[in-house]
């Protein structure tokens, strides 16, 4: 599976409109299947990113992640914007579940400790500051509960907003709030 990186913010907000968003669903929906792998083109990076970090072996990151893309193709029809609901939300909430259910049959631990770095776009000595902040950030992680490892990935990793947060979690955005704040307040403690 090629991973990809949007090059910058202005590119990555412009990458994923919800407009084009619900467009592409919609021609997914009417039987596009080509329209379907622009979705995953779009979304492939941050979703695997979100399970890489749940599960910490590449290989299984991978095919969680095209399980994940096939159970959102096959439950697309059940997608319904008029709720409000942002595809990438949706999606991230059915990644969130299938995460949970692979831990459920495979009795495995979160091993977040073993993500690892890919930019091709950095110094080998920027790279290894990186791997070497990344290493101290997520062992002080990994002894948060894993609702605060939830809460500090969508938000700080994957970039989500409150919103989308709260839809992935099935949460209200003022539970997020506080559940960000207590995490946060609970990864310094820890960093210290």
């Amino acid at each position: 599976m090629k991973v990809h990186k949007p090059q910058s913010s202005q590119e990555k907000n412009n990458y994923s409109s919800k407009e084009e968003m619900n467009h592409l669903i919609a021609l997914v929906k009417a039987g596009d299947v080509q329209a379907f792998g622009k979705v995953y083109d779009r979304l492939v990076t941050r979703i695997y990113r979100f399970v890489q970090f749940r599960v910490g072996v590449r290989e299984e990151a991978e095919d969680l992640t095209e399980e994940i893309f096939l159970k959102a193709y096959e439950k697309l029809a059940s997608f319904d914007e008029s709720k409000h609901i942002p595809f990438e939300a949706w999606l991230f909430r059915i990644a969130r579940n299938h995460i949970i259910d692979y831990y459920r049959t495979e009795k495995k631990k979160v091993m977040i400790d073993q993500w690892e770095i890919a930019d091709d776009c950095i110094s080998i000595e920027e790279a290894l500051e990186k791997q070497l902040l990344l290493k101290d950030v997520m062992e002080a992680l990994k002894k948060l509960p894993l609702s605060y490892q939830e809460i500090v990935i969508l938000k700080f990793i994957e970039d989500r907003d409150n919103k989308d947060i709260a839809h992935i979690l099935d949460k209200r955005c003022d539970q997020v709030r506080v559940l960000q704040s207590r995490a946060l307040k609970a990864l310094k403690k820890i960093l210290k």
